[in-house]
């Protein structure tokens, strides 16, 4: 058996448990076990799996904790750093979405090439001695943002963000999925139950949503604000 231990401060378990979660059907399937608990104001999840699996398990691990950092941790830093007047409370949610997903790839890239290889991880060790320049390039992010942003000009950067994207997400009945029809909670790491949907899709980085069902008004008004023609109905129709 192969044994991984993730650590984090005890106030971020919620990051653990996502990875906890998120992983789970890939656990059951490798007859891998997992275990979340809690040891002087540390949490720690340790997972134990065949070593026949564990490659495929650490890359999974791995993966998902590099979502907590560019994520979770990400939102953290803009929301303590970037102070924007101008914007409603919720539309000030959606440009720390938008900023988030702007580099997601990339910054998640970086984060898990610097991970994927160990058995041991502490996410907020990882975060604030192997990955100082991500949180440089973030306060640069900082720096450009003007001091007031205005609504229109949120609008205009999520078009710029959406613009000659191609992939498409799925949303049935206010939960939303990839092109594979895998079921996406990365909002979770935000915590809070405010456009919950809306953030889905942003971070996904999809040019096309196709919506089925009904989902929260408030989500419904800014997918439709941003989006618009790029929303598609099961029935097949286009708003």
């Amino acid at each position: 058996m192969t044994s991984i231990t993730i650590t984090e401060n005890q106030s971020n378990e919620d990051g653990l448990l996502y990875v906890q979660t998120s992983g789970s059907e890939l656990f059951s399937y490798a007859g891998a076990s997992a275990r979340l608990f809690s040891v002087d104001e540390r949490s720690i999840l340790t997972i134990n799996c065949p070593e026949y699996y564990s490659d495929i398990i650490r890359a999974e691990i791995a993966d998902k904790v590099a979502e907590i950092i560019t994520i979770k941790y990400k939102y953290d830093y803009f929301k303590k750093n970037l102070h924007v007047g101008g914007l409603s409370a919720v539309e000030k949610e959606i440009l720390l979405t938008s900023l988030i997903a702007a580099d997601f790839d990339d910054d998640k890239k970086y984060a898990y090439d610097r991970i994927k290889s160990f058995t041991e991880i502490s996410v907020d060790g990882t975060f604030n001695f192997r990955l100082k320049p991500l949180k440089s390039k973030w306060g640069e992010v900082v720096d450009c943002i003007p001091n007031c942003f205005l609504s229109s000009q949120l609008k205009e950067f999520i078009s710029y963000l959406i613009e000659n994207k191609r992939k498409r997400v799925f949303v049935d009945h206010g939960k939303v999925y990839d092109s594979h029809y895998r079921r996406l909670k990365r909002s979770s790491l935000f915590g809070g139950d405010k456009i919950k949907i809306l953030r889905e899709i942003l971070l996904s980085n999809c040019g096309e949503v196709e919506l089925a069902g009904n989902i929260p008004e408030e989500d419904e008004y800014f997918l439709k604000e941003y989006y618009k023609d790029k929303i598609i109905f099961s029935s097949g129709e286009v708003n």
